[in-house]
């Protein structure tokens, strides 16, 4: 495993536990305004009790997918074309919404952890199983599937690169 992979996997871990225990602390303080801030309306009129609804919507949107697509697309352009800050974009790219994604299953541990110790709620995974998916696909695209990574194959990066545009659509399709 190459030091690039293992600092974005450390990036990774702490954004998650960042995330989760941000969403913690923030839901424990929304608790304590609500129960000894009086009559605060902002405060009052959030759902404390209710899933996090945030990941689900935006997992379900198709948004990864749709991204998703687009990079392998755009990766088979790269790989057609010769130029470091394209790469360095698609790159850049696939690790931000890694990140982003690790951020959401952050914030949905935490509020799920929240709505266990407080209320004792049921876990339930499945809405977060297309974040995971996501995860673990733009994981692929930051490391082992990176425009850089697949330049090594020499010519055959050519084929790749076609490969790639045609695809992209039919990731589009498929998820």
């Amino acid at each position: 495993m190459s030091q690039e992979t293992t600092d974005l996997l450390k990036v990774l871990a702490v954004t998650l536990l960042v995330f989760a225990t941000s969403t913690l602390v923030m839901l424990y303080g929304i608790l304590l305004l609500a129960q000894y801030g009086a009559d605060l309306p902002m405060v009052g009129s959030l759902p404390l009790n209710a899933p996090p609804e945030l990941v689900p919507v935006l997992t379900g949107s198709g948004v990864f997918a749709t991204l998703a697509a687009v990079h392998v697309t755009g990766s088979g352009i790269a790989l057609l074309l010769t130029s470091t800050t394209i790469d360095m974009a698609l790159l850049i790219t696939s690790k931000a919404v890694t990140v982003v994604i690790m951020a959401l299953l952050g914030f949905a541990g935490g509020h799920m952890v929240y709505l266990q110790i407080t209320e004792n709620a049921a876990l339930n995974l499945n809405p977060l199983l297309p974040a995971l998916v996501g995860l673990i696909g733009f994981l692929a695209l930051s490391t082992v599937l990176s425009v850089p990574a697949l330049r090594r194959l020499g010519n055959l990066r050519y084929a790749v690169g076609v490969g790639l545009v045609i695809l992209g659509p039919l990731l589009l399709v498929w998820l």
